[in-house]
C-alpha cells in the first residue's frame, strides 16, 4: 500500500477534531486543483437537466448515513453540514431515511413519519434552498439488514406492540443474512416473509414519506432500491424465492418497486423522482443480480 507522505498526519489531525467537528467541518487545506484545470470549460462544471430542474453543474451530493439522528430525527449538526457543502444550483440527497420508525436499521438513523421527523428535514431544506440548492430525500426499508433486538427497539420507540411474527424483521423471503449485526452484536436471523398485504402497506408508507418530505419543501424524492435493502431483496433471485406476483420472473420481482415509484410519482410527479440501484453490489446479498441487472433498469426507465 503506498501512500503519501504526510497521512500519518492528516489522520492525526482528523482524530483531534473529535466526533461533532469531523462530522461537520469542511477541511480547510483541502487539495486544490491542478495548475491550469480549466474549471470552466469542463465538463463537471456545466449544466445538466434532471427531470424539470437545471443543475448548474454535475457534482451531486449522494445520499450518506451519518448515524446521528437522535430519537430518529434529525439534528442541528446536519442543518450545518448540509450548509457547508451546498452550493448555487447543486443537487444534494439527504442521507438513507427510513420510511416509518419500523422500517428503521438501527438507533439514531433517520427516519420521516411524525411531524417531528418532518420539522427536523425542514430545517435542513430551508439551509439547502438559501445556498440555492436543490433537495432530494431517499427514502428506503431496510428488510433483513437489522435484527430482533433493534427491531424490538424501534418497536419501542414508536409506542407499538409487536406483530404476530415478533420481533423478525422483513424481507421478500425467509432467507437470512449471514453473519453478524454490527450495531447489535447478534445473528440476523431469518425473516418474516412479508405478504401481499403487508407489501401494500409498506407502498403506502412509503407515499406517506413522500407526501411529509414534499411538505418540508424538498424538491424531489430518491428510492432507495439497491444496497442489499428491502426492495433490492425482491429483486435479487438468491433471496427472493416467492412464486406469486412478486416473485419469479424480473418483472415479478421488479413489481414492488415500481409499485413504489408510482405511488409516490402521484406526489411529487415522474420528473422529480429518482431510484438508486445498485445491481453490482454485494453488500448484504452476496451476488450481482445476474440476467435480472439490464431487465429491471430497462423496466425502470419506462416510469
Amino acid at each position: 500500500m503506498v501512500a503519501r507522505d504526510d497521512l500519518v498526519a492528516l489522520v492525526a489531525k482528523a482524530n483531534a477534531r473529535g466526533p461533532t467537528t469531523g462530522f461537520t467541518d469542511v477541511d480547510d487545506d483541502a487539495e486544490q486543483l491542478p495548475t491550469g484545470f480549466d474549471t470552466e470549460n469542463a465538463k463537471v462544471f456545466t449544466p445538466l437537466k434532471i427531470g424539470d430542474l437545471t443543475l448548474q453543474h454535475r457534482v451531486v451530493h449522494a445520499a450518506l448515513g451519518r448515524s446521528r439522528s437522535a430519537h430518529s430525527a434529525e439534528s442541528p449538526l446536519a442543518v450545518k453540514y448540509f450548509e457547508q457543502r451546498t452550493t448555487q444550483g447543486a443537487l444534494m440527497i439527504s442521507q438513507a431515511t427510513g420510511i416509518s420508525l419500523k422500517s428503521k436499521a438501527w438507533p439514531w438513523s433517520a427516519t420521516l413519519e411524525t411531524k417531528e421527523h418532518q420539522a427536523a428535514v425542514n430545517d435542513i431544506i430551508q439551509a439547502v434552498h438559501k445556498k440555492g440548492g436543490y433537495w432530494f430525500q431517499q427514502l428506503t426499508h431496510v428488510g433483513r439488514c437489522t435484527s430482533p433486538g433493534l427491531v424490538k427497539h424501534a418497536y419501542k420507540e414508536a409506542g407499538l406492540d409487536p406483530p404476530s411474527y415478533g420481533f423478525l424483521s422483513l424481507s421478500s423471503s425467509a432467507v437470512a443474512e449471514t453473519g453478524v449485526n454490527t450495531h447489535s452484536g447478534e445473528p440476523f436471523g431469518v425473516p418474516h416473509a412479508l405478504t401481499v398485504e403487508e407489501i401494500q402497506g409498506i407502498v403506502a408508507d412509503f407515499k406517506r414519506a413522500a407526501a411529509l418530505a414534499v411538505e418540508a419543501g424538498a424538491d424531489g424524492v430518491e428510492i432507495l432500491s439497491g444496497n442489499g435493502f428491502l426492495l433490492d431483496q425482491f429483486l435479487h433471485d438468491n433471496i427472493n424465492q416467492r412464486d406469486d406476483q412478486y416473485g419469479g420472473s424480473v418483472e415479478n420481482r421488479s413489481r414492488f418497486t415500481l409499485e413504489v415509484v408510482d405511488a409516490i410519482a402521484e406526489v411529487v410527479g415522474y420528473q422529480r423522482l429518482g431510484v438508486r440501484v445498485s445491481p453490482f453490489s454485494k453488500y448484504t446479498v452476496h451476488n450481482p443480480w445476474s440476467n435480472c441487472s439490464i431487465s429491471a433498469v430497462s423496466s425502470l426507465g419506462g416510469v
